[in-house]
């Protein structure tokens, strides 16, 4: 269960849908053992001592600082595709160790979300990335942020990161991303691109930005597989898997 903070003895936990999922879903009762985490490494267990329609007591314990097992950081930088398909990406990241979202609408957007409120989408989002912390034991919360279009999401991006340390996968890019150099870099950052592709814009803002564009295999993947091949890819290129 997500805390923000763990240094009380006694936490007040008001979340409705926390609340909702712990005494609805599965049925904890007073006394029973939990275990919290703040998503920046911290770890401890809890006892509920309370259970109410709008708050749950915690007596926390034992708090500890859980160590990031891996040795870089990797952002990626994903659009908006179809609602499922984007939770279930951000899900599967989570799980096999991103450590930032950078989501931008793609001029090939999805019909489906042209004329969606993105907002509502954004709090879906941040709630399966809880989600799949609490499922794989993951306590380093991913930051995410949200731009309106890939030139403003890479303005951001590259202000932080040279361009040597930023990847494009690209379906029609003529290099294997088996040829993908190792960084020294602490962060490290790879771009992915809608259903229907990058547009003609996308790709020539992307080429002037002077970013290394690669595709993954022989065959074209889907657009919420992709980043998940090319983030276990950049793992293995720098030793995270050993």
């Amino acid at each position: 269960m997500l805390c923000a903070e763990l240094n009380s003895t006694t936490i007040h936990c008001t979340n409705i849908k926390q609340i909702h999922h712990l005494a609805k879903v599965l049925r904890v009762k007073p006394g029973q053992s939990l275990q919290l985490f703040d998503g920046r490494g911290g770890l401890a267990k809890g006892t509920i001592a309370e259970i109410t329609k709008i708050s749950i007591a915690i007596t926390v314990t034992n708090v500890i600082s859980q160590i990031n097992p891996y040795h870089r950081a990797y952002q990626a930088i994903i659009p908006y595709i179809k609602k499922e398909n984007l939770f279930y990406l951000v899900q599967k990241l989570v799980e096999i160790g991103i450590n930032s979202l950078v989501i931008f609408k793609p001029e090939h957007v999805d019909q489906s979300l042209a004329k969606k409120d993105t907002d509502k989408i954004q709090g879906r989002v941040e709630e399966a990335v809880i989600q799949a912390c609490e499922q794989s034991g993951c306590n380093y919360l991913p930051s995410i942020t949200y731009f309106d279009s890939l030139n403003v999401a890479m303005d951001h991006v590259l202000e932080g990161s040279k361009p040597e340390n930023v990847f494009v996968l690209d379906t029609i890019a003529d290099k294997l991303a088996g040829n993908m150099n190792k960084c020294d870099a602490e962060m490290i950052s790879f771009v992915t691109g809608p259903e229907s592709g990058f547009s003609n814009k996308e790709r020539l803002l992307l080429e002037s930005s002077h970013l290394s564009s690669f595709t993954i295999g022989h065959y074209v993947l889907r657009a919420e597989t992709a980043p998940l091949v090319a983030l276990s890819r950049l793992h293995f290129l720098h030793g995270e898997n050993s």
